[in-house]
């Protein structure tokens, strides 16, 4: 992938802070709301964070509301025969480690929200490839 000219990348940045940091202003209260749902309803921290690998192979913590019960990972085994997908991704219908609020946060990515966080702090943009797993 080329990079950006360097105007177009300070146009870029500009956009994604502006952008970000209005969103996170204007979905404040639904971030609060969902938090406190989420912390309501299952034991656990609210948010879930991930290394992944972003810009010029940087590691950052990706971060997201948590809808799962925090031994999901330990679980996996309980779920693993019924991957309802082909190829690299997992995915099971009515996973049993998914909270009931995560569900609906899911449904409606509500979960991906505090990656504007992300975005803000410039680890990836609004626009772009997605981050890599480690």
């Amino acid at each position: 992938m080329q990079p950006l000219p360097k105007s177009r990348a300070v146009w870029k940045r500009t956009l994604d802070i502006v952008l970000s940091a209005t969103f996170l202003i204007i979905l404040l209260p639904l971030f609060l709301v969902i938090a406190l749902l989420v912390k309501l309803t299952s034991r656990g921290p609210c948010l879930y964070k991930a290394q992944r690998i972003g810009l010029g192979g940087v590691p950052f913590y990706n971060l997201k509301f948590r809808s799962m019960h925090t031994d999901a990972d330990r679980r996996i085994a309980e779920v693993w025969g019924s991957n309802d997908k082909e190829g690299p991704f997992f995915k099971v219908k009515s996973d049993p480690r998914i909270t009931p609020i995560g569900r609906f946060i899911r449904r409606y990515s509500l979960d991906e929200m505090p990656q504007l966080w992300n975005v803000l702090r410039g680890e990836v943009s609004l626009v772009g490839p997605r981050a890599l797993h480690d």
